[in-house]
């Protein structure tokens, strides 16, 4: 990466802010954080701008490595360089929470702007997959029933990652009344949408057969016995 824009200045092409975001994200998607910081910064230096997306791949990596202070860090940078998050930021900080286990923080963020008229149904979902990734699908279920009472309408991605939780966490009467309520919706599920679940119980299968295995004596211990 750092050959090719080598390449572009030795070529007095430019790099723009387009440039430094994708490498941002490219460092960022492989965690190599001090190289993503380190073009960070050489924006910051150049005559561009970071912009909202910028600061969205950044906060999403970070997240994603459980790093919460540095999002944090970056989400007050942003107002510092006077931008104005969008439902985007909020949901990648929202994101982040879900995945450092800091399910109160995430809630309180989207209750600051769960009253916006503007209530995108992507942030309203970034919550019930904070609250899902965190084993509390009883918890997920409720906001989906008091943000439905709000006018809030479901799309397909929200049903697909409440059933692939409840599924995975043998909730079957959650299970149930998802599909009941996609019914009345007209919603009807594709193989996509139960892939998912699949998925999801064959990766706790897998994980279950492994505890099974390392608990099992070997043969080789039973014969020494």
């Amino acid at each position: 990466m750092e050959l090719v824009l080598l390449r572009m200045k030795s070529n007095q092409c430019k790099p723009d802010t387009i440039t430094y975001n994708l490498l941002i994200d490219t460092y960022g998607r492989k965690q190599a954080f001090d190289k993503m910081e380190q073009v960070f910064k050489s924006l910051l230096r150049s005559k561009h701008r970071p912009s909202l997306p910028t600061f969205h791949s950044m906060i999403s990596n970070y997240g994603k490595a459980r790093l919460k202070e540095k999002a944090e860090l970056m989400f007050r940078k942003l107002h510092d360089l006077g931008f104005k998050p969008s439902y985007v930021t909020h949901e990648c900080m929202i994101t982040t929470y879900g995945y450092c286990d800091c399910v109160a923080t995430a809630r309180e963020m989207f209750d600051d702007i769960a009253g916006q008229k503007d209530l995108q149904v992507s942030t309203v979902n970034a919550m019930l997959e904070a609250y899902c990734m965190n084993g509390l699908p009883f918890e997920a279920d409720k906001l989906l029933e008091d943000m439905t009472k709000k006018g809030f309408r479901p799309n397909a991605s929200t049903y697909k990652l409440l059933y692939k939780a409840y599924t995975k966490a043998n909730m079957k009467e959650l299970v149930d009344k998802l599909l009941k309520k996609m019914d009345r919706q007209g919603i009807v599920p594709n193989k996509k949408f139960f892939l998912g679940a699949l998925e999801a119980l064959g990766a706790m299968q897998m994980s279950s057969d492994a505890v099974d295995n390392e608990k099992a004596p070997s043969s080789q211990s039973t014969e020494l016995a």
